[in-house]
């Protein structure tokens, strides 16, 4: 009885053990041009659609995506001019490189790339500050660099990036709501913390962070009006919404989510 107690006892602690190195992030801004927020979550993918039809039916778009340990989690925003949207979600990266191809044929942009447990999505628009996007596939950071630099040679800027499954994902816009770039990949949180102070003085915005294959991704750009931003980053996911809705009350949106493990 004692070992079946005992073993009991372990399975309810293995989450919690499994989520000890797990972290959450967030990317807010004042004067983003986004309105009222809501941020819904779920275990599973599908049991968002019924509340995210709702939102779409109050106003409300799509803003970002994101999954960690048995929660899905969407931000959707009001203030985004967007008129139509939709997501999909594949298994297999090739289903999913041929979905993203119809879609575009039929007159969709792909604005956003998520994966969890699995599944890539992908979050479609129409009417956007996005434009005539690309999605491109790599592996390796050398070949994502390489992929920045020739379109940002051809003034096609990156719109989000998502790394997962040994995969780098990069969306691509020929339009966009900025015209200068920069981004940094690097190790540890702390070198992360100095590129964001750096280009923060030198009037770069920090359009988004990503963390996959044990390296962070920080996105800036330059808009045409400064904004005041922050980020929270936290091991904690209790502590990471009430910083969420402290922000909020200060007139802060998100901009974009991220997830990581240490």
């Amino acid at each position: 009885m004692k070992l079946l107690y005992c073993r009991w006892v372990l399975l309810l602690l293995l989450p919690s053990f499994a989520m000890a190195d797990f972290f959450w992030a967030a990317v807010l801004a004042k004067e983003s041009g986004l309105r009222e927020q809501r941020m819904l979550s779920a275990t599973k993918l599908d049991n968002l659609a019924p509340m995210v039809t709702k939102a779409w039916k109050e106003g409300y778009a799509i803003t970002d995506i994101s999954h960690s340990p048995r929660r899905w989690t969407m931000i959707l925003s009001k203030g985004t001019g967007v008129k139509r949207q939709l997501y999909i979600h594949r298994r297999i990266m090739g289903e999913f490189q041929e979905v993203v191809n119809y879609y575009h044929g039929k007159g969709y942009t792909l604005v956003n790339v998520e994966n969890g447990v699995g599944a890539w999505v992908g979050v479609f628009e129409k009417d956007g500050k996005a434009e005539h996007t690309e999605l491109v596939v790599v592996r390796d950071t050398e070949a994502l660099k390489k992929q920045i630099k020739k379109h940002r040679d051809k003034g096609v800027l990156l719109i989000d990036v998502e790394a997962a499954e040994g995969y780098w994902v990069a969306v691509f816009a020929r339009k966009a709501p900025f015209k200068v770039q920069d981004y940094a990949l690097v190790e540890d949180r702390e070198t992360m913390e100095q590129t964001i102070a750096k280009h923060w003085k030198e009037g770069y915005s920090l359009q988004s962070l990503e963390y996959g294959n044990n390296l962070w991704f920080a996105l800036f750009c330059k808009l045409d009006n400064p904004r005041k931003e922050t980020y929270i980053v936290s091991d904690k996911y209790v502590k990471f919404r009430r910083l969420i809705n402290k922000y909020w009350e200060e007139g802060y949106r998100i901009t974009d989510l991220a997830e990581g493990r240490n």
